[in-house]
């Protein structure tokens, strides 16, 4: 059987409830509005913890400018650190001076992995040196 959860909350909620029973969001109001990127970036923040590495990985292989401010954020405050890795890989993909500056302070992450993944992606793509893709920001 489908899960299927509240755009807004993240709330579980049957397949044909509309409006959600816990926050009152229009779902599918919300979900015909949203584009695909809003809703990869809503996904950052899904309580299933295979979606937001599924959503983080989209972005990055979209190169989506759109998405550099939700990545950063989900890297910095997020507990889970193969999500943090999954946003800085993203943003490296991306790449541009807001997505690389994002992945040089996480070089000073505590959690070992994701300060190692860090600068492991500094390393492989040159330092992260300004390329083309700064004058889409």
């Amino acid at each position: 059987m489908t899960t299927f959860f509240c755009p807004s909350c993240w709330a579980e909620i049957g397949e044909r409830e509309d409006p959600c029973p816990r926050c009152g969001c229009q779902v599918a109001e919300r979900l015909d509005g949203a584009s695909y990127t809003e809703r990869l970036i809503a996904a950052l923040s899904h309580p299933e913890p295979e979606t937001p590495l599924r959503a983080a990985t989209i972005l990055g292989m979209r190169r989506d400018h759109d998405a550099v401010f939700h990545l950063v954020r989900t890297a910095e405050s997020t507990k889970d650190p193969y999500l943090a890795m999954a946003c800085l890989e993203a943003l490296a993909r991306i790449g541009g001076r807001a997505a690389w500056e994002a992945v040089r302070t996480r070089c000073q992450d505590p959690r070992v992995l994701v300060s190692r993944r860090a600068q492991e992606l500094l390393a492989g793509f040159g330092g992260g040196g300004a390329d083309a893709s700064d004058e889409a920001e």
